[in-house]
């Protein structure tokens, strides 16, 4: 392979990388934390002690795509970051993953290309849903405790590239050509350097918010989209106030509260989802054979026979 396409190549997996990133590191961790300080008092006192691990595991759903990733997990992982919803043409969102996938191959869209992130939310807060249910069950069983935990963690990612406008768009890094195609301008990964910029705490920024379950999760998920969406525009008309990246300056009065009002939105939706899980855990009968799954249901191991 020559040095040219060996560059090329290279510039490829930057822009696949670039499409699946949302609010970069620091904002992940910073709507995290936030959203377990918000609904933390109303959950059970592990889940805000491990408050640490739920920032730390928000940050491995990017982890999943390229660089970091082989090809395979790539593939399957990045579309769960966006949803281009113009693609849809106005037409009803599908309540589950197969059945949109079905609507993409009536109306001659890819699946990997319109995007997963509604399904990705759904069922990563259903998965919640299971876990807080075993705990209910076994609740001093710390094996459960942690996959609550990281279940949670994942799921706190997903929640907010939801809040991020540029995720839920064609025009997702630039406005898009005629053709559908983005320009790849660099705005996508200013936007999400954004959070990084602020002085803000995630104590500071939980301050004053209230979260409640959803009654219902995937209307609250579509609503959600639906809110972000709104503010494609806005991000555009606030371009120039956006600094590169890497850079120090200090954030414009418009997106430095555009950046907090992105952030508390993130950590109300996403301690939303936590307490849905968590109130819909009750409704959840745990079959008699799962008990086998419990390490709290388990006899207290014995210690070996001293040899003869």
């Amino acid at each position: 392979m020559s040095s040219k396409q060996l560059g090329a190549l290279f510039l490829t997996l930057l822009v696949l990388a670039a499409a699946a990133y949302g609010w970069h590191r620091h904002g992940h961790v910073l709507a995290s934390r936030a959203a377990v300080d918000v609904a933390g008092p109303q959950l059970p006192a592990f889940f805000a002690a491990g408050t640490d691990t739920i920032a730390n595991v928000s940050l491995d759903n990017d982890a999943f795509t390229r660089p970091i990733a082989p090809a395979q997990l790539h593939e399957a992982e990045a579309p769960e970051h966006f949803f281009d919803i113009e693609l849809l043409g106005g037409q009803p969102v599908p309540p589950s993953r197969y059945a949109f996938i079905d609507f993409c191959y009536a109306h001659g869209l890819k699946p990997n290309q319109v995007g997963l992130l509604p399904y990705a939310i759904m069922e990563w807060t259903q998965r919640l849903t299971v876990a807080f249910a075993e705990y209910r069950k076994w609740p001093n069983d710390p094996t459960i405790q942690a996959k609550c935990l990281v279940y949670a963690g994942l799921l706190s990612h997903y929640a907010a590239d939801c809040c991020q406008p540029l995720h839920i768009t064609i025009h997702w890094d630039g406005r898009a050509t005629a053709d559908g195609k983005s320009p790849h301008s660099g705005i996508h990964n200013r936007v999400d350097a954004l959070p990084a910029k602020l002085s803000l705490s995630p104590r500071k920024l939980a301050e004053g918010l209230k979260a409640q379950p959803f009654p219902d999760l995937f209307s609250a998920i579509l609503a959600e989209m639906d809110r972000s969406h709104k503010l494609v525009d806005r991000v555009y008309e606030l371009d120039s106030q956006i600094p590169p990246m890497d850079s120090n300056q200090p954030l414009m009065a418009e997106a430095a509260e555009f950046t907090k009002q992105r952030m508390r939105a993130a950590a109300i939706f996403t301690a939303s989802l936590y307490l849905t899980a968590w109130q819909d855990s009750a409704k959840i009968e745990l079959p008699a054979w799962h008990r086998a799954f419990s390490v709290a249901a388990q006899p207290a191991a014995t210690a070996p026979a001293s040899a003869p």
